[in-house]
């Protein structure tokens, strides 16, 4: 039996995953796919389109075979622990191969980049990550994803084969359009009116469900302003006395992409502010993480299957730690799932909570 794993985001699913999946089917010839899927934010700090139960019966009724959750701890992070995460717990489902999309579509870039990351990053002069591996890896975005890949199967030794699939079409950031058929999600969500004619109908049927980031400002503003420097500086991402040029330029913008705008620098990219502000909605500390991601993953939380996956699961559930439901207490890891679950029902009158704690979204076939 081949099983072949997927690392997605899916914000939205659009015709170009589409196409990626057909080309899984037709080069791999999988007896099943599975996806490990980031919840409801993204690793860009994006609050995602669609709650992260409706991007699962998307993701189902796209042909994958199961869906397994990227805790939003290991999806807000950069490449390199994102990466790191999502390898091991598809290590953990048993994948045999790990098909990506790829910029350059060269297994072999990643070969000669492993050889020279082997000296870590240069962060000196105040660099950031970005720019730091930029220099060491030249990579576009899905290549720099599909280096951490390589090095985090090759550091553990892990019995899993890594292939590309050349992106077609459009970059990962791309505005432009370039084909009646297939945009960037980028593109999409910058124009939602285009989910009509660039997602799948079973995506764009579900509009009506669409989570308007715009609404999640007045949130973090206010729990900006209602929480002290000291208390502020013990929150994950906030370092070097960003505590204090937060207070500021909150008091100097007018919305937020101005005051993202006034806290980027040189250190400080876009992508960390973004991600620092999610964490500072949601409470969580340095302490929350340094705690959480120091050990491997070592359990796996199913967001949806169909019936071969069910039956993938049965099979497996005697080697690996499996939930589905959740509840208070079965993990922190989990807990702040339903903590962000709590939020996003109160900030958008949904039913995230209640969701958590039900069996996974099914899809006959």
């Amino acid at each position: 039996m081949k099983v072949v794993g997927i690392v997605v985001e899916y914000n939205p699913l659009h015709n170009g995953h589409l196409l990626h999946l057909e080309k899984i089917k037709q080069e791999a010839n999988p007896d099943l796919i599975i996806a490990v899927m980031s919840s409801s934010f993204t690793s860009r700090g994006d609050l995602s389109i669609f709650d992260k139960f409706e991007k699962t019966k998307q993701a189902l009724m796209a042909g994958i075979d199961l869906v397994i959750e990227l805790p939003l701890i290991y999806t807000l992070q950069r490449a390199d622990i994102f990466a790191k995460n999502a390898i091991d717990i598809l290590n953990l489902v048993g994948v045999d191969e790990i098909w990506i999309g790829s910029e350059e579509n060269n297994i072999e870039l990643y070969k000669e980049a492993f050889k020279k990351y082997k000296g870590g990053f240069d962060l000196s002069g105040g660099k950031s990550l970005k720019s730091a591996s930029i220099d060491l890896l030249p990579f576009a975005s899905n290549d720099l994803l599909g280096f951490f890949y390589y090095k985090r199967i090759i550091d553990m030794n892990y019995d899993i084969k890594l292939y590309t699939i050349k992106r077609e079409i459009t970059n990962f950031l791309d505005l432009v359009l370039h084909n009646e058929f297939i945009a960037s999600s980028n593109a999409i969500r910058n124009n939602i009116s285009m989910i009509d004619d660039y997602t799948p109908s079973f995506v764009s049927q579900d509009k009506k469900n669409i989570l308007s980031e715009d609404n999640l400002y007045k949130y973090v503003k206010y729990k900006i302003i209602s929480t002290s420097e000291d208390e502020l500086k013990k929150i994950f991402l906030v370092d070097e006395g960003l505590e204090y040029k937060i207070k500021k330029e909150l008091k100097n913008s007018n919305d937020p992409n101005e005051f993202i705008s006034l806290m980027i620098s040189k250190r400080y990219t876009k992508t960390r502010i973004k991600r620092m502000l999610c964490y500072i909605l949601l409470n969580i500390t340095k302490e929350d993480i340094n705690s959480l991601c120091v050990k491997n993953a070592d359990m796996v939380r199913i967001l949806g299957f169909n019936d071969n996956g069910k039956k993938y699961l049965n099979k497996i559930k005697k080697n690996v730690k499996v939930i589905s439901n959740i509840k208070e207490g079965i993990s922190p890891i989990y807990d702040i799932e339903l903590k962000v679950s709590k939020i996003l029902d109160l900030i958008y009158d949904l039913n995230l909570y209640e969701k958590e704690k039900q069996k996974p979204v099914e899809l006959e076939i």
